[in-house]
């Protein structure tokens, strides 16, 4: 790096071929040698590179970074030996052909080859690091892809072990089915024509799940399931009477009932069509329930203890026991008449017609304003 001035080259040239330099920067020597300072001390006093000094005590300011900097080091070099330093200048102008021809020409000192090393090294790491992350990333996605190829992959061998879903069928239709009837035991009466008749009126109830199986497709069959049990459990022991020509719909379940009716029933004549339509105590009592259309009825006793509950066909009878405090729950107070010692009343209602609490006594029976509204 030069800066030249117009009497830069003479006195490089005076040095170079080995004259003797009496120059201004002879002078600047002299006096340090006077006073005993090595030119290291200097160096380290001014902060100025030894190098530059030696090159100005020995007049090679081609050396120097510039005329700037030549201006500069002479004044600091001129002050710290105690000369005065624009007499110092002076001299170095003259020295260089005076201040009237003297050109500065700046040239500012380029960045050295070793400072451009570190920039360099960045940019290298910053691609060797920019290479890793990618051959990461793409390591990663490889195993992806070879995770789903293995999920994927399904051997022909096995494919046909696997077995086809199956259909799954459509749900049936729920079956509506009121409360199954429960027929109380009359225990004052221990006739043997009761037993008889219990178990027989029971077993078809047990088999109204099996008899609706095949007829799930038509939901109304669900409605009357219950009224089926008492004719069909009975209909293979009695002749062909006209009420269970009504039951003819729900038929069905009639092979599964003769078994246990038949086991049930003692070697005795066959019973009238009166006796299979009659329910309650076996003896006669004053009073009796018919119906005259299917209505479903419910008698209680004085502690609402349940005696007898049934959906009674047209036809179908209840004696009542001989017992006080008993009342009668209808949910068809059309379709049931009372008869009181062979006497029968008026209707309890009109057609489906629900009543409750009526009082299953003789004597307010027959009394026009005895309670039978409930």
């Amino acid at each position: 790096m030069n800066s030249q001035s117009g009497g830069q080259p003479a006195m490089a040239d005076a040095a170079l071929h080995g004259e003797r330099y009496e120059g201004v920067g002879h002078s600047l020597k002299v006096v340090r040698e006077r006073r005993d300072l090595a030119l290291t001390d200097v160096s380290a006093r001014l902060r100025i590179r030894r190098p530059y000094l030696e090159a100005i005590e020995e007049g090679r300011f081609g050396e120097l970074p510039g005329a700037v900097y030549v201006s500069g080091f002479l004044r600091q070099y001129a002050e710290f030996l105690g000369l005065d330093p624009d007499q110092v200048l002076k001299s170095y102008q003259a020295e260089s052909d005076g201040a009237a021809h003297h050109r500065t020409v700046l040239n500012f000192p380029l960045p050295r080859p070793e400072e451009r090393t570190p920039r360099l090294w960045l940019v290298v790491g910053a691609l060797v690091l920019a290479g890793i992350i990618y051959a990461l990333w793409y390591r990663h996605q490889e195993a992806l892809r070879v995770g789903q190829d293995l999920i994927q992959a399904v051997p022909s061998r096995l494919a046909d072990l696997v077995p086809s879903p199956q259909p799954i069928a459509p749900a049936a239709p729920p079956i509506v089915l009121p409360p199954p009837p429960q027929i109380a035991q009359a225990p004052a009466t221990p006739a043997p024509a009761a037993p008889a008749q219990a178990p027989t009126a029971q077993a078809p109830t047990a088999q109204i799940p099996t008899a609706q199986v095949p007829a799930l497709a038509p939901p109304p069959m669900a409605v009357p399931a219950p009224v089926a049990p008492p004719p069909v459990a009975q209909a293979p022991a009695a002749p062909v009477p006209a009420a269970p020509t009504a039951q003819a719909p729900i038929a069905t379940p009639a092979p599964a009932s003769p078994p246990a009716a038949v086991a049930t029933a003692p070697a005795t004549p066959a019973p009238t069509a009166a006796a299979q339509n009659s329910y309650g105590a076996a003896e006669p009592g004053r009073i009796r329930v018919e119906a005259t259309a299917p209505a479903w009825i419910q008698v209680r006793g004085p502690n609402n203890e349940q005696i007898f509950t049934r959906l009674l066909n047209a036809g179908e009878r209840y004696q009542v026991p001989d017992r006080a405090g008993l009342t009668l729950l209808t949910g068809n107070a059309g379709g049931v008449r009372i008869v009181i010692d062979g006497q029968t009343l008026a209707p309890l209602g009109a057609e489906g017609e629900v009543k409750r609490g009526i009082s299953l006594d003789p004597e307010r029976l027959k009394n026009p304003g005895g309670e039978r509204q409930g």
